[in-house]
């Protein structure tokens, strides 16, 4: 059996806490993880408190380091989990601090959906978006629903990105193929690409 010898506040954070175990320095604690395990100098510890201490510990750590990258741009699930494994908490701690996030709305795989959807579909099609997201963890039904929901129109959004393409080129057969082919490259249907050159085509 072990004990606390001494508990002190943080130099550079006096949110955080020192534990020290007979006379050593042991681990760094929030002041929150100290009043949560109600941790006190003369507190006899045996293994398996320790263990307790520690892996609190570094679920609150991980906690602050995942709100803090979450609220600088929404994330999805799977770029916080990435992101906190590569800092090297363990899978346990990782997956708690996710769920906990999705919980306080932190995480939103499908909000996350219908912003990116938003931002990128005037030059980008469905299908590459979808890739996109898929690419960052998002499952379709997410996709799907996010879809639903979004203001955005691939006809038209194809439709303008032609006649940007085409602005300043002759209207030739063959520069309206490259269109064509450029849309299709870029995410969108064939019936979405046939539609935004079907008014050169008549030219």
């Amino acid at each position: 059996m072990q004990t606390i010898t001494q508990i002190s506040a943080q130099e550079k954070n006096k949110e955080r806490a020192n534990i020290y175990i007979d006379g050593e320095f042991y681990v760094g604690v929030s002041l929150e993880t100290v009043l949560k395990l109600r941790l006190k100098v003369g507190d006899a510890v045996d293994s398996e408190r320790l263990s307790e201490i520690v892996a609190e510990a570094e679920r609150a750590d991980a906690m602050q380091k995942a709100t803090d990258y979450a609220l600088k741009t929404l994330k999805t699930k799977r770029q916080v989990k990435d992101y906190l494994l590569k800092k090297g908490y363990s899978e346990e701690t990782v997956w708690q601090t996710v769920d906990k996030l999705k919980e306080y709305g932190y995480i939103d795989d499908k909000e996350y959906s219908k912003r990116f959807i938003e931002s990128t579909s005037k030059t980008q099609g469905r299908r590459l978006i979808e890739y996109k997201l898929m690419m960052k963890g998002v499952k379709k039904d997410d996709i799907a629903f996010a879809y639903e929901t979004a203001e955005t129109d691939d006809r038209e959004n194809a439709r303008r990105l032609a006649e940007k393409y085409l602005r300043n080129k002759e209207i030739t057969k063959e520069n309206v193929l490259k269109t064509y082919k450029y849309l299709i490259g870029r995410g969108f249907s064939y019936e979405q690409a046939d539609y935004a050159v079907a008014r050169f085509k008549e030219d």
